[in-house]
């Protein structure tokens, strides 16, 4: 017993008939008569009464008429579902990173995906580090990361999201008696915040932040918390550019001398991904064409 078998059993009922059926159906009526006498042998009962004009089924063929309702309405809603994830209708999308970079580049990526397709869902998960992020898509629990490190082994697709200059900021009253830019150096008889586990990547930038970090004196696990530590002159600590423009208009920036970079990556298992998956790659090859977010 297949789909198309019940297709054809509910279009005898529906039609009245095998002739009325075979046309509406657009198979022969010899045809469709052997696949209804197969059924009945498959399932060893009669499905119609022959005895008079037309096909009239019996309580056992009542009974497989409605089961064959319910089959062929779950099998077209479903081959709808799929219809729309694959033309990204509907769908749902996992990314992995960690909030220094959610704002720049993940956000512009995001807002260009749902701007085109407005009935993906898109969940960003903090991963809070690199190796957190990539843990997550080894172990299927993001589909895509964003990270500041190449992956560690092979099996791993990638996309070259480019790279940030990260930045010292703070409060415009903090900064009133630094140079542009800032010695290395100098950073490090600053009083400085961070977010501990922005110290815990694999990146050369986080390890030349960990290196100028000398008098850390706020460690703060929320990341908006040390920020409005920022804003209140308490200390400085270091940021992306693009991120600090965003989402700390008011602060003074200062650049590094030398001066640091920190490269981002879009990363994902190198196997079949979703739509919504090929189409967020898509869009990080092309972002060049982005809008920017400022």
């Amino acid at each position: 017993m297949d789909l198309r078998t019940l297709r054809y059993l509910v279009a005898v009922v529906d039609e009245g008939g095998m002739t009325q059926a075979a046309r509406v159906l657009f198979v022969s009526q010899p045809s469709l008569s052997l696949a209804m006498r197969r059924l009945e042998d498959e399932l060893g009962v009669r499905l119609f009464d022959r005895s008079g004009r037309g096909a009239v089924p019996t309580a056992d063929g009542a009974r497989l008429v409605g089961l064959a309702r319910q089959v062929i309405a779950e099998a077209d809603g479903a081959r709808e579902r799929v219809r729309q994830v694959t033309n990204l209708e509907v769908g749902r999308l996992v990314v992995a990173t960690s909030t220094t970079l959610a704002v720049h580049p993940l956000t512009p990526l995001i807002a260009a995906l749902r701007g085109r397709h407005p009935g993906l869902e898109v969940h960003v998960r903090d991963a809070s580090t690199a190796a957190g992020a990539l843990g997550m898509v080894r172990s299927g629990e993001a589909e895509l990361g964003v990270v500041d490190v190449m992956p560690p082994d092979a099996g791993w697709g990638w996309c070259d999201l480019g790279a940030e200059e990260i930045v010292l900021v703070a409060s415009p009253e903090f900064a009133a008696g630094l140079t542009e830019p800032v010695a290395r150096a100098r950073v490090a008889g600053l009083d400085l915040g961070v977010v501990p586990s922005d110290l815990d990547s694999a990146s050369a930038a986080a390890t030349a932040v960990a290196s100028m970090a000398g008098r850390v004196r706020a460690q703060c696990a929320h990341r908006a918390m040390l920020w409005e530590l920022v804003r209140d002159g308490t200390v400085a600590t270091f940021v992306g550019r693009d991120t600090a423009k965003t989402v700390m208009p008011w602060a003074s920036l200062r650049s590094l001398d030398p001066p640091l970079w920190r490269d981002a990556y879009l990363v994902w298992r190198e196997q079949a991904l979703s739509p919504a998956g090929v189409a967020l790659v898509e869009l990080a090859r092309g972002r060049d064409e982005l809008p920017s977010e400022r």
